[in-house]
């Protein structure tokens, strides 16, 4: 078996898979309650939440699933991007686990495992993909014609799709996480949107994504407009037009440029409903084939984890003990990031 275990962030999750991909045990455990009060993640508080939670739920892993750590092949554990000291709770948790039986460690992106999730299998794919990661943390646009090398095309120059959700979710007095709460009020609108305008980012890539100016011009908006049971759904309603309507005007410009057989589309916000039903029209009426993230995959998970680690594991892409070098990767970075035509290593 390989176990799979996911940190990166505010979601501690664990997962069991044989090594034919075969899903034996999943389980999420969210800490939307203990960071809903702040409206966002705060580090400290979530990388405590992990070390309470995880051992708990890698023991709840073997006895349902009547087995021991003796029967892994390996631990995959995600390596980066994340936040810090998340990110160290779950390796650290992973090499002591894994240290006693020498087990190796499978470090994984959990970008590019977001992407991974989205199909069954990535042999399926045939000629040029492009994957969309949309996120509380990422937006980041990537093309791959063997996976698992992946060319990073574009990225969020300041924050991210998710973050601008949360944002808006907060300044409207909405629960956390902001997309969810969001949409669900969006739903209620009847009423005509409203424009919600920035200035346009100054940068060499056309396909970049810029959501700061969004949440600038929607604060200016509320602030003249108010917020009480009549406008509150109509603000929802225009915001999560404003961040589909940007997200989308990218990827008809990358769709155009790259001309790809395939589009993947994974992460948290993948889970939005005006977003799936737009990018299932895009996609319908440009001929190309679209792989949206299961609803159940869409937010970070181990089970992504588990299953592209099982396929590292197979390719030989493996650190073994004594896990000198095994470290996670920085916030800012994925293991795929700048350089062109980068191999996973």
């Amino acid at each position: 078996m390989i176990l799979g275990i996911e940190t990166s962030c505010d979601d501690t999750s664990v997962a069991l898979v044989d090594m034919t991909g075969a899903i034996l045990f999943h389980q999420i455990h969210s800490q939307e309650n203990l960071h809903g009060t702040y409206g966002g993640v705060v580090p400290e508080v979530a990388s405590r939440a992990h070390v309470d939670v995880l051992p708990a739920m890698v023991r709840l892993a073997f006895r349902e699933t009547s087995s021991s750590p003796s029967a892994l092949q390996g631990i995959a554990v995600t390596r980066g991007p994340g936040l810090l000291g998340s990110l160290l709770t779950g390796i650290s948790f992973a090499k002591g686990m894994a240290a006693p039986l020498r087990l190796p460690l499978i470090g994984v992106d959990h970008v590019q495992a977001h992407l991974r999730a989205c199909v069954d299998s990535m042999e399926t794919l045939r000629g040029k993909t492009i994957g969309l990661v949309i996120s509380g943390g990422h937006t980041h646009l990537f093309r791959t014609e063997r996976w698992p090398d992946m060319e990073l095309l574009s990225q969020t120059v300041d924050d991210a799709a998710g973050e601008a959700f949360d944002k808006g979710a907060k300044i409207l007095g909405l629960s956390y996480p902001g997309g969810p709460s969001i949409q669900k009020e969006a739903e209620k609108n009847a009423l005509p949107l409203l424009p919600l305008t920035k200035k346009r980012i100054r940068t060499e890539n056309p396909l970049d994504f810029s959501f700061s100016g969004l949440k600038t011009a929607f604060s200016l908006l509320v602030r003249k407009i108010g917020v009480d049971e009549q406008t509150r759904s109509l603000l929802a309603a225009s915001l999560q037009q404003a961040i589909v309507s940007h997200v989308m005007d990218r990827m008809e410009q990358v769709v155009s440029q790259e001309v790809p057989t395939h589009l993947l589309v994974g992460g948290g916000v993948s889970a939005n409903a005006l977003l799936r039903r737009s990018l299932d029209a895009f996609a319908k009426s440009r001929g190309v084939s679209l792989h949206l993230s299961p609803l159940s995959l869409a937010r970070d998970n181990a089970l992504m984890i588990a299953q592209h680690g099982r396929e590292l594991f197979l390719s030989g892409h493996y650190t073994s003990y004594p896990y000198e070098s095994f470290s996670p990767y920085p916030r800012e970075t994925t293991d795929v990031r700048v350089k062109k035509n980068v191999s996973h290593p």
